[in-house]
């Protein structure tokens, strides 16, 4: 028996839900999120294509004659890069990529954990929240016994919402 608490894990597989929401629309509206206006592009990636990196810089805290620097945490820098499956089927999430990034227009997209994909959204639920503009479309090189796919990279144009509580 291990002498402290063993925390439960919460496997990935099949408990993932990427959803696209509209700029303007509540995207941590449980409504909103089970409605018609948002797209689930979740099984439209690949299983490498969801890539959030988060980065955090170091203020440094230098003192006359200190023997040791100090610091603080500095600037966070966040990216995301979605990978699809390339598809000419219109709900997919290549082709809402591609019209998200051929609008320009700024957009949501809410990523629920640790939750079965097909659960619908609930109150008292967590996700993050990210905002941003997508970028171009670009055709990745074929692979051998792969399938087509494409790139893009979301612009984050404001603060990500993180653990977010989903309201009604």
């Amino acid at each position: 028996m291990p002498a402290e608490n063993v925390p439960t894990s919460s496997q990935s597989d099949g408990r993932w839900r990427v959803v696209n929401v509209p700029s303007g629309s509540n995207a941590k509206s449980v409504a909103i999120l089970n409605g018609g206006t948002a797209t689930a592009i979740t099984y439209g990636l690949t299983s490498d294509g969801y890539n959030h990196t988060v980065s955090q810089a170091t203020a440094e805290d230098k003192r006359l004659t200190l023997l040791q620097d100090l610091s603080r945490p500095g600037k966070i820098t966040e990216t995301l890069e979605l990978t699809a499956v390339a598809s000419s089927d219109a709900t997919s999430a290549d082709q809402v990529l591609l019209a998200l990034s051929l609008s320009g227009a700024e957009t949501q997209f809410t990523t629920r954990r640790a939750v079965a994909n097909d659960a619908t959204f609930a109150t008292g639920q967590k996700a993050d929240v990210l905002t941003g503009i997508v970028g171009v479309r670009r055709a990745n090189a074929p692979t051998e016994n792969g399938v087509d796919t494409a790139s893009y990279t979301v612009y984050l144009t404001k603060p990500t919402d993180r653990q977010a509580t989903l309201v009604a």
